[in-house]
């Protein structure tokens, strides 16, 4: 070996960090807990504070856990690029949610998806699962912390729940460790029983035609008696409505091709989404003064922000419908139970569960099971249907 190629190892292997588990320092400041360890990079190393905790967060064993939590992420983080031949850190559900799982969501699926899988991880799943290590949470444990949340939740938000944390495990299964195999063996939640009786879940509201057109003449702005009729009379999802553009316009046809969900233009909720609708009275009138109003623009987004952007329908409804709807539509419940009246009336006309299935976009399932609602009135005129064909046969019989 040459002298260069000596002094080249010696220097490489001097520079070679090793990997060190930090457990990092909790400090207290006016607005709560934070953390200090330090960060390891190839400019060297510096210190690193981040927020842990709400100064509510009083009890020093819970704030230990955090930590705990906190560091396995970093430390875990640390170790795979190191590549370490040291044994890997514990990884808690917490570091797992934010170093792998919660960035898999914000690259692979739609930010509705996301705004709703962090709200149940914040409100039900965190407190439950952040400190807890991952390869170490069993079916036992699963199932005792279903059951107890069914003095909380309704059988819906239990079913988002468990949904959010079989999909977690079974990402895991799938995930390779610092080791080479995967983080854990089986998904703990795939074989869970709820040992309780689940509340039933409220039903979706569907306006009657009567409260849809009470809820248009009622808003005041054109834009937002539009919208909301988009989802009314079409049967479009909010999210679509925010996402129509002019171009897609024409011919008495609508084509739904995107979606902006919370203000975010992106693709179709699925491939079956990509419908084109039959423009109906009321949304012709209001598309056509809404359209004059603008100077009859011929691209672009039919509702937009201050900055050219798709708006948020949540705030939009909040701000420019919900106020004046609620005046006229005690059962007023959001934009989308626009979308369920629409399907609701439209089976109802026939009989016929096509008529919805052209209109929403979404699988003959789907719309048999969520959207088809009985009607009063179509069952009371069966049953007088079906009494006429009784005494018809009795009739007979008596020839």
């Amino acid at each position: 070996m040459t002298k260069a190629s000596l002094l080249a190892l010696l220097k490489a292997s001097r520079s070679r960090r090793r990997y060190r588990e930090q457990t990092g320092s909790v400090v207290k400041r006016s607005d709560g807990f934070y953390i200090r360890y330090y960060r390891d990079s190839d400019e060297g190393r510096t210190k690193v504070t981040e927020r842990l905790c709400d100064l509510s967060v009083v009890d020093p064993q819970k704030r230990k856990l955090l930590a705990k939590s906190h560091m396995s992420a970093i430390n875990n983080l640390h170790h795979a690029a190191l590549r370490s031949e040291a044994p890997a850190p514990v990884l808690t559900v917490g570091a797992f949610w934010d170093t792998i799982y919660r960035p898999w969501i914000v690259k692979n699926k739609r930010p509705s998806t996301l705004r709703g899988y962090e709200y149940v991880w914040k409100l039900y799943v965190k407190p439950e699962l952040a400190t807890k290590p991952i390869d170490s949470y069993h079916t036992i444990d699963a199932s005792e912390f279903l059951t107890r949340l069914t003095t909380r939740l309704n059988g819906k938000s239990l079913s988002h729940v468990r949904a959010l944390m079989s999909s977690m495990f079974a990402h895991a299964v799938n995930i390779k460790g610092t080791n080479g195999r995967a983080l854990i063996d089986h998904n703990p939640i795939r074989d869970v029983r709820v040992l309780a009786n689940v509340g039933e879940s409220r039903e979706r509201v569907a306006y009657t035609p009567e409260e849809t057109i009470a809820i248009i003449n009622a808003v005041e702005r054109t834009d937002a008696k539009l919208f909301f009729a988009l989802c009314a009379v079409l049967g479009m999802r909010p999210s679509e409505a925010a996402a129509v553009k002019w171009e897609n316009i024409g011919d008495g046809v609508l084509k739904v091709r995107e979606a902006a969900p919370y203000g975010i233009l992106g693709p179709l909720k699925t491939q079956k989404s990509k419908r084109d609708l039959t423009i109906t009275e009321p949304v012709t009138s209001l598309l056509a003064t809404y359209c004059t109003s603008l100077s009859n623009p011929k691209k672009g987004l039919l509702f937009q922000n201050g900055d050219s952007q798709p708006i948020n329908h949540n705030s939009f409804a909040k701000y420019y419908i919900k106020p004046f709807a609620e005046k006229v539509c005690k059962r007023w419940n959001g934009c989308y139970s626009g979308r369920h009246g629409a399907a609701t009336t439209l089976y109802n006309q026939e009989g016929d569960v096509r008529a919805a299935y052209q209109v929403l976009g979404n699988s003959l399932e789907v719309v048999t099971k969520t959207y088809v609602k009985p009607d009063v009135q179509q069952g009371r005129s069966g049953q007088v249907k079906y009494e006429q064909a009784l005494l018809k046969a009795m009739q007979q019989t008596k020839k």
